[in-house]
């Protein structure tokens, strides 16, 4: 018995029906969520410091390397008084205390400094001969700007006026002494500000590994949004006496001094033309423009301050 075609595609229908409504339904599967935003802060450089500072190295006890190691004697005294020296010009939040303290080590040990003085003197003019004055203000200058690291100087002070106190009270031969344990006594603050520094560099480091590729700055720098740029690789620092590179102004943000008024508009110069290139012939490099700032450096005192005369 055949069926009409209609009444055939009709039953057809009605079974593909049934069957579907009989078919598990297929779930929804939901859009994943965007990653969850974890606010994070790079870390900043202790104590207001640099980014790029270089943490003295270390000596296999693992303690920093200063110009004041291995100092003993009229040597570890005269470092001494130069640390104290810088504290004495430096130390602006003591009131003066450190000046008062240091004038008064002046006119109390000014016997065993000129002493220890004259016996460096002697000892370098044995092993370095005609360089020893050269050799010596190596030395000073490095020990010098060892004592004035800006981002120690609080603690620094605190610790100078501590240490006068003690050396104004004790005779010569105690003095002497006493003198690699102060000294000892006045790195104490460069040392925990290093030892600060590295934890800093060591936390920078995790924080880069972990944000550095991903991680989305905030804020607008010439009207455009900082979001979709990486975060800028940090530059080395400029080599000691060099002009840092400067962006290029543009013409229109330069500002030129107003001609005067009677003074003529100079003529144009006509415009140059290059000469034909040779085929074979290397074009000449450009003009070398020297880039070092000619900067005399301080001298700096090498015998201890007299104290002012008294009024």
């Amino acid at each position: 018995m055949f069926l009409p075609r209609s009444l055939s595609s009709r039953l057809s229908l009605l079974a593909l029906t049934a069957l579907a409504a009989c078919a598990t339904p297929v779930k929804q599967v939901p859009p994943t969520p965007p990653p969850a935003v974890v606010p994070t802060v790079m870390p900043p450089p202790p104590r207001y410091s640099a980014p790029d500072m270089v943490p003295p190295d270390k000596d296999d006890a693992g303690k920093f390397i200063t110009p004041n190691r291995d100092s003993q004697g009229d040597q570890a005294l005269w470092h001494v008084r130069m640390g104290l020296n810088v504290a004495a010009l430096g130390c602006p939040e003591t009131n003066g205390q450190t000046r008062i303290l240091y004038n008064q080590m002046l006119t109390v040990h000014g016997a065993s400094l000129k002493r220890a003085n004259d016996t460096l003197e002697v000892s370098y003019q044995q092993r370095y001969g005609s360089s020893a004055i050269r050799m010596r203000e190596v030395l000073n200058t490095l020990v010098y700007n060892f004592f004035a690291l800006p981002p120690a100087q609080k603690a620094f002070c605190q610790k100078a006026v501590a240490t006068m106190t003690i050396i104004n009270g004790l005779t010569p031969e105690a003095l002497a002494a006493y003198a690699p344990k102060a000294l000892d006594e006045l790195e104490q603050p460069f040392r925990d500000f290093w030892a600060e520094y590295e934890d800093y560099l060591r936390r920078l480091e995790e924080w880069r590994k972990r944000f550095g590729a991903t991680v989305k700055l905030v804020g607008p720098v010439g009207g455009d949004d900082l979001n979709d740029h990486e975060p800028p690789a940090p530059t080395a620092p400029a080599p000691m006496g060099q002009v840092p590179a400067t962006p290029m102004q543009r013409p229109s943000d330069m500002i030129l001094p107003d001609a005067p008024a009677s003074a003529p508009a100079p003529a144009a110069p006509a415009p140059s033309v290059p000469a034909p290139a040779v085929p074979g012939t290397p074009s000449a490099p450009p003009p070398v423009v020297p880039t070092q700032l000619q900067v005399q450096a301080p001298q700096l005192p090498l015998q201890p301050v007299p104290a002012p005369p008294e009024s």
